[in-house]
């Protein structure tokens, strides 16, 4: 109950989705495409921790966001994926907390699906599609069509 009451204190304007991963969608109403934060081959030249939360950071406060939304870290078969995303996960709060903002929503990736398509299996070139044709947005890759998909399940969920 404590998100919906944040949320009913924002607008839309102040909403930011994000799709965590190494190649990051981002979308609000003022900008929206893909971070690439692919590491270095040598561990010795690996910033992309600080990058994600550097941009992060900018991201932010140049578009006055006072709410994140997020796709949920899903379980799979990929232990790695599912690692990075999870220290991504990490560097979200700790940016919240940094900037004041109240914890980041997650929405299970089916969840995601089900709403932007009506399947909770949707695969990647289904969300794109879909992106296209609900919202007239013209996604650059999967990644920026799951935020486009997250930020107006969250703006529907919260009545934004």
């Amino acid at each position: 109950m404590k998100q919906a009451i944040t949320a009913a204190k924002i607008t839309r304007n102040e909403v930011a989705a994000l799709d965590i991963a190494t190649h990051t969608g981002f979308f609000c109403l003022n900008e929206r495409g893909t971070w690439d934060f692919t590491e270095s081959k040598q561990r010795n030249n690996n910033k992309q921790h600080g990058a994600f939360r550097q941009t992060l950071i900018d991201f932010i406060q140049r578009n006055n966001i006072r709410q994140i939304v997020a796709e949920d870290v899903s379980v799979n078969n990929h232990f790695t994926d599912t690692r990075k995303l999870s220290e991504f996960r990490g560097i979200l709060f700790e940016v919240c907390d940094t900037l004041d903002l109240p914890a980041p929503v997650f929405i299970n990736p089916m969840t995601l699906k089900k709403f932007a398509t009506g399947d909770g299996h949707a695969k990647k070139d289904k969300m794109i599609e879909y992106c296209r044709l609900r919202w007239q947005i013209n996604p650059g890759d999967d990644n920026e069509a799951d935020a486009i998909h997250l930020f107006f399940c969250y703006v529907k969920r919260f009545n934004l």
